[in-house]
């Protein structure tokens, strides 16, 4: 069974999201944009070239404070 492609899945969900990440100083290339949405079960989705990250929408407050917390300590 093949996987849908990315535009298939932004089109049967509510309002997906896709975030840029363009190239940056100090950073190199840009990374793959990533398409998120929630599926119809309500499970946030991070979608970035064929790979998938499910997110109940309980743990969301943590995951964003520990990406906050790794972000601050990592340098620049």
């Amino acid at each position: 069974m093949t996987p849908k492609p990315t535009v298939t899945q932004a089109m049967t969900c509510r309002r997906p999201a896709v975030i840029w990440q363009p190239y940056t100083d100090g950073s190199g290339p840009g990374e793959p944009a990533l398409l998120i949405h929630a599926d119809a079960n309500g499970l946030l989705v991070i979608n970035q070239e064929g790979r998938e990250v499910l997110i109940q929408r309980e743990t969301l407050p943590e995951l964003i404070k520990q990406l906050k917390r790794i972000a601050s300590e990592t340098p620049q």
